[in-house]
């Protein structure tokens, strides 16, 4: 508008205005058209950049997505690497395919080892649990007492017993997580595959030192494995707290809180897959942590829908975890 104005009175006086203003006034008109150029240079150089910005933003949160899409696989990544996933997978084909399989199906009256690890729990072990496995329905037992480095009045006790059903083996060293939550999670597994390695039966059975089991346990889990020709069949349980107050546990497909190996019937030919520490790596009890493994290779589950056995958890009865002590290999915390 002033620019206007000055042109009006420019040619109303030009006579009257000395050149030099004229070429002064020149000047200024196209530094300010440079200035208009050089804004609009500006403002297309910031849309460009916030253009650019938002695509970098972009490709930021898709890399970001990536990442953690890819840090979600790494455990299941690590977990089939460090429990064999393909080659056990491939083990459980040739077993399925080996004579001895079918046999533990097909004879009459197959042998079931069922194995009792314990430390030194002489009184549960003696008048809980082995007299509740001893009354089993099912009699062809092959009855095996794991200690976990027991002092020497745990075998004298299970020798009182006079049963030729009963047998006793001790490790040489007991192994413990110097963390209560992890030993809780893994402290087991010496002695659970001890079991698995010494058994003798065509089927298995864990079963616990302060447990104790329904009379028509074996019977029941091992007729439905044998008819539907299953590999693991597990039942309920009756969970007795402290308090006095109960819960049944247990539901089909397994799932975790909601299954047990107290008490199921395992094809003997599945001793390969074994408990691992390596669970306490990933959070999970040993126990769940391989019939995850199972399930994933493809092992046949199976359930009976009764109570097989009166589980008493050892942290609610005796409150605390302890770690033994005298352990050979102890664990440093993580």
């Amino acid at each position: 508008m002033i620019v206007h104005a000055w042109e009006n009175y420019r040619t109303q006086r030009e006579p009257d205005i000395p050149q030099a203003f004229i070429e002064l006034l020149a000047e200024v008109q196209a530094a300010v058209a440079d200035v208009r150029t050089a804004l609009h240079d500006v403002a297309v150089e910031v849309v460009g950049a916030r253009e650019r910005q938002a695509a970098e933003r972009e490709r930021a949160d898709r890399m970001e997505r990536q990442l953690a899409e890819l840090y979600d696989q790494v455990p299941t990544v690590l977990r089939a690497l460090v429990t064999e996933e393909a080659a056990n997978r491939r083990r459980l084909e040739q077993l399925r395919r080996a004579p001895d399989y079918a046999r533990s199906f097909d004879e009459p009256d197959p042998l079931v080892t069922v194995s009792i690890p314990t430390h030194d729990r002489v009184e549960l072990l003696t008048e809980r649990a082995l007299p509740s496995v001893l009354a089993q329905t099912y009699p062809n037992l092959d009855v095996l007492v794991v200690g976990d480095r027991s002092p020497p009045r745990v075998a004298e006790a299970v020798e009182r017993i006079r049963d030729e059903r009963v047998r006793f083996v001790n490790l040489t060293h007991r192994h413990a997580f110097t963390d209560p939550e992890r030993h809780w999670l893994v402290g087991s597994v010496p002695g659970r595959n001890a079991g698995y390695e010494h058994a003798r039966g065509a089927w298995i059975v864990d079963f616990d030192d302060d447990d104790e089991m329904r009379p028509h346990a074996i019977e029941s889990v091992l007729t439905k494995a044998r008819e539907e020709r299953l590999e693991v069949v597990y039942g309920k349980l009756l969970k007795h707290e402290a308090d006095d107050r109960t819960e049944v546990i247990g539901r089909f497909p397994p799932a975790g809180h909601q299954f047990s190996w107290q008490g199921a019937a395992v094809h003997g030919g599945l001793r390969f897959l074994g408990r691992d520490s390596v669970a306490a790596a990933f959070g999970h009890p040993n126990d769940w942590f391989r019939a995850e493994t199972m399930m994933r290779i493809g092992v046949r589950f199976g359930m009976v829908d009764e109570i097989v056995y009166d589980y008493y958890p050892a942290r609610a009865w005796e409150r605390t975890t302890p770690i033994p002590e005298e352990a050979s290999i102890p664990e440093p915390e993580w």
